[in-house]
Formats: C-alpha cells, structure tokens, sequence
C-alpha cells in the first residue's frame, strides 16, 4: 500500500533533514509535485526571478570579470522566447542599438533602466549598478597606473606643502 504524502507542516520546513531519509524522500516529493502544478506564467516569474539573483550576484561579487549589462537582458529576452528586434521595438530602440547594447558596446542609460525595471519587475538601479560596475572595473584596468599614485598619506602632505 502506497503511504500518502501530506503537507509539510511548519516543524517539517525547520527539521533537520538527512539526505536518502524517508522524511526527506517524502519532502522532495511534496516540492516536485507542487514544482510540477506550476502554470506558465509561475514558472516564468521563477526564471525571472532566477535571473535577477544572479544579476545581484554579480554586483555582490569580488571577482574582476565583466559581465555586461546587455548579457543579463539576453538571457531574460531567451528565457521569455522574445527576438532581440521585437524587443526593440516595443521599447523603442532601433535593433542595432539593442544589439550593441547585448554586446557590451553601448551602456544602459537611465532610461532604459527604468524601462527594463518596469517589465521586468527588477529595481531600475540593479541595471544601473551593474553598468556602473563595469565602468569602473575597465576604468581600473586602462589607468591603474594614474590611480595608484593617489593615498591619503600623499594628500595630508600635499596639504603641508600648499
């Protein structure tokens, strides 16, 4: 006889759980079945969800690679099974533009944050802070030299000189 597979209740989500239990082959089962009754636009707002979290991972990051802006949006405009020119035009940029955007070529402007924001429910700031980041990532990398020579300790004695 096949066991039946409730609900989890609150103590099941704070238990501590083993891998391979029964309690938690029975968990995994309950978040598949719930996985699986998900309607199209649920399993999209994951996605999108999915991706901003990565968008925020990459600002949080310390590493020195470059994502560009226009990256995040091409895999929101795959996952959605939007074409880059049919998304330019609703958000009325010539498709060159939008495609010099993807590429890294051309940076998100605060306009368009505020359009991307809006139709992706994501905070206009994340994209400016990611283009933001980027800036000053290359700016760093082009002229480490020029900002090297600047400290504290020189500024104090820049001060006595003056």
């Amino acid at each position: 006889m096949k066991k039946k597979i409730e609900e989890p209740n609150e103590s099941t989500l704070t238990q501590s759980m083993d891998v391979g239990t029964e309690g938690f082959n029975e968990f995994q089962a309950i978040l598949l079945k719930k996985a699986q009754a998900r309607n199209s636009e649920q399993r999209m707002n994951i996605e999108l969800l999915n991706i901003k979290y990565q968008m925020e991972d990459y600002l949080a990051s310390n590493d020195n690679d470059i994502i560009p802006v226009g990256n995040f949006l091409k895999i929101i405009l795959k996952t959605l099974k939007i074409k880059q020119k049919q998304f330019a035009e609703y958000v009325g940029l010539k498709p060159s533009n939008l495609s010099k955007l993807i590429s890294g070529e051309r940076p998100v402007n605060y306009d368009l944050a505020l359009i991307f924001g809006k139709i992706f429910n994501h905070s206009p700031m994340l994209w400016i802070e990611i283009q933001a980041k980027n800036e000053l990532e290359k700016l760093r990398r082009t002229s480490q030299n020029k900002y090297s020579s600047y400290s504290i300790n020189d500024l104090v004695e820049y001060k006595k000189v003056i």
